[in-house]
């Protein structure tokens, strides 16, 4: 760009030259009409070269334009390419999928019976089990059958439920706790402090300390004890409610195991 005004400039100039000394020779005007002359052909040149540079800069913008254009072009088409990969590995995922919805067609056939089954059975487990917050659990044994009828939850929200409660009976084997409960002894309702150690101890203390008792799984039946467990439950009930350091050794009714007998097919 810097070389076409310098040509139109050298060329302004030699042709200005031209017109001053063709002038000059002919004697048809004075300087002054040379001058004038010259001057005007230097403004001609001068406009010339700013149309020329404007030409040039809006030549540079459009090829700036062009290029931009292109690299966008370029950017697409690199883009619509990972999309289709995309795409194709997508279809590929569809038709697992439709084969593991298939599948899973079949094990949900086979799933929910297995699913009555396991309430069934933890149910009849808390029955035959100490007598732990036994209506807070058989509640929950209601609420799960409950679950189990409603169409309107999915399979896997139904297993959770069931495998959420075998976690909570799970639990009651190895923890101690303290709550409050109410019993019937000898034909009385009596309100108490209850004690639960797993499920080798079930026993309770009125809230004036007066009385105590265990669960008989044998008899099925709540029995009092000696006044001499009083003072041990009243600790152990401590310990449970965390107001007393677990670092004592207490003495506690525990009914000893049953044990099984393996029947034999004939």
């Amino acid at each position: 760009m810097i070389k076409h005004r310098v040509r139109t400039v050298v060329l302004s100039a030699v042709t200005a030259t031209s017109l001053v000394w063709g002038t000059a020779s002919a004697g048809a005007t004075d300087l002054k009409q040379v001058l004038e002359v010259g001057t005007k052909a230097n403004q001609v040149a001068q406009q010339s070269q700013a149309k020329i540079d404007k030409t040039v800069d809006q030549t540079d913008k459009i090829i700036g334009d062009y290029k931009g254009v292109l690299r966008t072009i370029e950017g697409l088409r690199i883009y619509n390419a990972q999309l289709q990969r995309q795409i194709d590995l997508q279809v590929v995922e569809m038709g697992k999928l439709t084969k593991s919805i298939k599948g899973v067609t079949y094990v949900k056939r086979q799933i929910t019976p297995l699913m009555m089954k396991m309430v069934d059975a933890l149910g009849e487990f808390i029955e035959k089990d100490l007598p732990i917050k036994r209506e807070e659990r058989i509640a929950g044994i209601g609420r799960l059958k409950e679950l189990m009828e409603n169409p309107n939850v999915d399979a896997s929200e139904k297993f959770r439920s069931v495998f959420e409660l075998y976690q909570i009976e799970s639990e009651y084997g190895r923890a101690v706790q303290a709550y409050t409960d109410k019993v019937i002894v000898g034909g009385n309702e009596l309100e108490v402090d209850m004690l639960h150690i797993g499920r080798i101890a079930l026993v309770y203390q009125t809230r004036d300390g007066l009385q105590s008792g265990m669960w008989d799984h044998t008899a099925q039946e709540w029995v009092a004890l000696e006044e001499s467990y009083r003072k041990p439950i009243k600790q152990a009930l401590s310990v449970a409610q965390k107001k007393a350091a677990a670092d004592t050794l207490l003495r506690l009714p525990i009914t000893a195991p049953i044990a099984g007998k393996m029947e034999t097919a004939q």
